[in-house]
């Protein structure tokens, strides 16, 4: 036989009290439902600010890692091409060098009129 709190067999209640006993039961037990839903989604939202946080961070620090690779990609790349374009006014230089005294030597039969009377090794 069931009882309630007061000791009292449900069976020796009245239909009505009988009904009013078993509803506040099922209202007692919503009450604690209610009350374990809650907690699990305090729990829940928790987890998710949490996690959101986490994902946060990991996604900063995945960017930045990105971030410093590209730079560096970059410096690199812009290394090679300062080397490039130093072989190349290097290599500019050296031709200039060679081509100048044939210049020179043009220039001044062009200006003196004198062009194919010079020899190009005589000064």
């Amino acid at each position: 036989m069931k009882q309630n709190l007061s000791g009292i067999s449900i069976t020796e209640l009245s239909p009505l009290d009988q009904i009013r006993l078993v509803e506040s039961e099922v209202a007692r037990q919503l009450v604690a439902a209610r009350e374990a839903a809650e907690a699990r989604a305090v729990k829940a939202r928790a987890l998710a600010e949490q996690m959101i946080r986490e994902a946060g961070v990991a996604g900063r620090k995945e960017g930045e890692t990105e971030y410093k690779n590209i730079t560096l990609n970059a410096q690199e790349e812009a290394r090679t091409i300062i080397a490039q374009a130093h072989h190349r006014a290097q290599e500019l230089k050296r031709r200039g060098r060679q081509r100048m005294p044939a210049l020179t030597l043009m220039t001044i039969q062009t200006v003196t009129g004198l062009e194919g009377d010079m020899p190009v090794n005589e000064p």
